[in-house]
This record gives C-alpha cells, structure tokens and sequence, in this order.
C-alpha cells in the first residue's frame, strides 16, 4: 500500500515523540475548514489516486468473513481461528437491544445533521479527546477522507449541551447506555480470545484483559455522506486500530473494506465486510496483536462510500489505562517462542504511533539476532 505522507509530519517526528499525549493522539490533528465538511463535490483534496492498490472483492466471494453466533457452543474455537486468519468477524445474538440500536442510529444522524459551523463549536483541540473532526491517521496523508467524526471519552454532556442548548438529554442517554451495554460485550469477547490462545479462567484472572475495570471504552462516530463520485473518495483512510478490539454499528450501508494479506487464495485484497442484518463487526487492534505474540492480526481496513446512501457508524475501542505497560503475555512465551515484541505503556505506545504509524508494530519488535 502507498501512503500518501505530508512531509512536514516527517520533520517533527522529534518534537512529536517529548510532546505528552491525553489519548488516542488526537492533539495534534489539524481540523479541516468548514468547507471540506460540505460534501456537495470532489474537490481536488478528496481525489485519492491509489483507490486501487490491491484487487477489491466483493462480500460475496469465497473470502468470507466469519460471522459468528455468540450463543455457539464452539464459539471460543470460532473466535480464535477469526483472529488468527482474518482479525475481523461479525458477531450476532450479541445481546444489544434493537430499539437501542435504532435510538443510537437517530442519534447519530441527528449530530452529523448540524451545519459545519455549529459542530466546529466543539472541535477537538490538544489535550482533549472528546469532539469533532476526522481520526488522527488523517494526518499522515495527502489527501481528506469524504467523511466527518466525533469522538467521545466519558460522559459527551459538555458537547452535547453546546450542539443542543435545550435539547441535549436524549443524546447523552442514548450514549451513555450504550456504552454501558457494549462495555461487557467487548471484555467477554476479549476473554474468548484469550481462552482460545490456551489460557485457563485462572490466568485470565491475572491478565490486563482479564480485569474489567480497567479496561475503558471510547466511542467514535462516523458519517459518510453520499458522493456523486465515489470512486475517486475514501471514507475513512488505511489504518489498524490502537486498542485492543473495536466493535462496530453502522446502519445497513456498505463501505467497510478489510486488507486480507496475501494466501493460498491469491495476492492481497481489499475485501468488502456484508452487510448481515442484527450483527455487529468486530475489529482487532495493535494491542491484541503484540498480546497475542503475534499469533492473532491487527487488521487494516478502510472505508468506501456509495453514490446515493449516507453511511452511519459507530465504533467503541477498547484499550487499558494510559500507564499501563502491555507487552506479550507471560502464558504465550517460552524457551521455544520468546516475546515478540517489547512491552510498553499505552501512553508511550501512542506517542510513538503517532509519529510511525503503520512502522509502529515493526519498530517495537526484537530482534532474533
């Protein structure tokens, strides 16, 4: 894949790497004019011109991704083998109410509906993580993603009653729960993971992973709008996920592309993630993957858009406490397979992909000499 790199990003990577970070590096992304949030047309900043570095295949082909029923008596050795040959699945009888669902679905139309100048209110601005604007991978190209984002840590009260001075309420709630519901889904899906690598529930105990509370959720929210040419856009640049594992809602509408790396089947291909109703997708990230020694893969994805339909999504990342160091775990190395890669805290792990990007995972790894 070729990154369209700004080049005044490579000559602060010093200065980036002694800057402290609050979280998910989302300080130091530049927000877009009010005009690159009018999608009406593709202007020349939103022309990508590598759309198609590797083949696209459609959802309906022998690379199926797996969708898994959470009811499954096989389900931890259905987890494992997703993880390890894909590093994304979709999961159904997850639990979630579908009335929350098409609350959260409301809501989100509702924020991405606000003119550009209202949302610009409560843009994201260094030493925040909360608030509007595109993903901090953004940065490291040349071009714009036909898309807009909002990011929410904790509570969105502050946001939410500056959007919507007297009818803030029904977003927050909306939120809140469904933070609340999506919080146990992702430990118990993280769990499975786990249990499929071969750790009993009693080192389990013992892991980061394995102690709830401290493992944080933080929701992004995604609008793709319609594009009266959606083969010249992308919705969402290449990228893995920092945390562990995210999980996603969108409203019915295509887009998510999934990098399949080079196998028997044939060369790497960017594989389109179907559109299968009362699911949900499940991404894994850096953090599983250095977890996991290697055994499972952060999955690079991307986003398309569609001519005629609005796409919708949220994502809620999982990850630990900016402190704490995550490295391989203990159970999964040994004289025959020694640790991959050198443990760090979340913090430091950031600092450094937010100079690197995609070197991250390759710069922290140890050598075998």
């Amino acid at each position: 894949m070729h990154l369209h790199r700004n080049p005044k990003h490579q000559n602060s990577n010093k200065k980036s790497l002694e800057m402290s970070s609050q979280a998910y590096s989302n300080d130091k992304l530049k927000l877009q004019p009010p005009e690159n949030f009018r999608f009406d047309s593709v202007p020349d900043s939103h022309n990508w011109p590598d759309l198609y570095d590797q083949p696209i295949v459609g959802s309906m082909c022998q690379d199926s991704i797996p969708v898994i029923d959470l009811t499954d008596p096989k389900l931890i050795e259905k987890i494992g083998k997703a993880c390890e040959e894909w590093g994304v699945f979709l999961i159904s009888n997850h639990g979630i109410e579908p009335k929350l669902l098409n609350q959260l679905g409301s809501q989100i139309h509702r924020l991405f509906a606000l003119p550009a100048e209202v949302k610009l209110k409560v843009a994201k601005t260094e030493g925040h993580m909360s608030g509007y604007g595109n993903i901090s991978s953004s940065k490291f190209f040349d071009k714009f993603p036909w898309s807009e984002g909002f990011s929410i840590a904790g509570n969105p009260l502050e946001q939410a009653q500056i959007l919507w001075p007297h009818d803030y309420s029904s977003f927050c709630e909306v939120i809140n729960e469904y933070k609340k519901v999506t919080k146990p889904l992702g430990c118990r899906l993280m769990h499975a993971m786990l249990l499929s690598l071969g750790l009993n529930e009693e080192e389990l105990k013992h892991t980061l992973i394995g102690d709830s509370n401290k493992i944080s959720n933080l929701v992004h929210l995604n609008s793709y709008p319609a594009c009266p040419d959606p083969n010249r856009v992308l919705g969402l640049v290449p990228h893995t996920d920092t945390g562990f594992v995210t999980i996603v809602y969108h409203n019915g509408v295509s887009g998510l592309q999934v990098l399949k790396r080079k196998d028997d089947v044939g060369p790497a291909r960017w594989v389109t993630v179907p559109v299968v109703p009362d699911t949900l997708v499940v991404n894994l990230g850096d953090l599983m993957h250095i977890v996991s020694n290697g055994k499972f893969h952060n999955v690079l994805h991307r986003t398309t858009v569609d001519r005629t339909k609005h796409r919708l999504s949220a994502a809620v990342f999982f990850a630990p406490p900016l402190d704490e160091q995550v490295g391989p775990l203990s159970q999964l190395t040994g004289p025959k397979q020694g640790p991959l890669y050198k443990p760090m805290t979340w913090l430091d792990f950031l600092k450094l992909r937010d100079v690197l990007y995609d070197k991250t995972i390759q710069a922290i790894k140890i050598s075998e000499n």
